[in-house]
């Protein structure tokens, strides 16, 4: 479905086909937005290998800790020349070498995730090179009232079950004939059952410090 459907959609289900309308145009794609992003996070709709800026990072000589693209949810896999990269933590590095921060090698050997926007590559390179993902992540680039012909660019049997969570935005907005908080609890449970509730940030912050132990290889000293 394209946003000029979804809007349509949107205003036969919530019965606002008449100006003035309950909800602008503008309000309806931002809800659109919001429950592709809300999709994308619980249950990890887009997997991208392909696109450059998402799934390559460049590395630099003595650089070890790089910015990932806003769009990754999730790091999936870490290559370099082909060879995949294991995870494995700050904690797990400093149990096994108090200094490896200040080890330096041709080749990266590892990858630490920390937080959730950098990645840092052990040891740090001597030589340039580039890392190449596979990733989780939202859409590129939000669905525009100005392009209506353009797709949410998760799959298109999706697309009707996102429109719950924007049902449930919709009943969010305060005023005398749109806000029903109970009926955007009702919109926001059925989105949950097609795509999962949403982590809370202390339980993914939990689950990021348990990475991976390191695994024996031969490192540069």
């Amino acid at each position: 479905m394209n946003l000029e459907a979804l809007i349509a959609e949107f205003r036969l289900r919530r019965d606002d086909t008449v100006s003035p309308y309950d909800w602008s145009d503008e309000e309806i794609v931002s809800y659109i937005n919001e429950a592709i992003t809300e999709a994308c996070e619980r249950a990890r709709l887009i997997e991208d290998r392909t696109t450059p800026t998402v799934c390559r990072l460049a590395l630099s000589i003595g650089k070890a800790n790089y910015t990932l693209h806003p769009s990754v949810l999730k790091v999936k896999r870490v290559a370099f020349n082909g060879q995949t990269l294991p995870e494995t933590s700050v904690e797990a590095m400093d149990d096994a070498d108090p200094e490896w921060e200040s080890k330096e090698g041709a080749e990266p050997k590892l990858f630490i995730l920390e937080n959730d926007t950098g990645l840092r590559v052990y040891p740090t390179p001597t030589a340039a090179g580039v890392l190449t993902m596979t990733v989780y992540r939202d859409q590129l680039t939000s669905l525009s009232v100005d392009k209506p012909d353009e797709s949410p660019e998760i799959h298109e049997r999706y697309h009707p079950r996102l429109m719950h969570w924007a049902y449930r935005c919709a009943m969010l907005k305060r005023d005398s004939v749109t806000y029903n908080p109970d009926g955007a609890a009702a919109e926001e449970a059925v989105f949950a059952r097609h795509f999962g509730t949403r982590q809370d940030a202390n339980v993914v912050r939990k689950q990021r410090d348990r990475r991976p132990p390191i695994i024996k290889s031969s490192w540069p000293s």
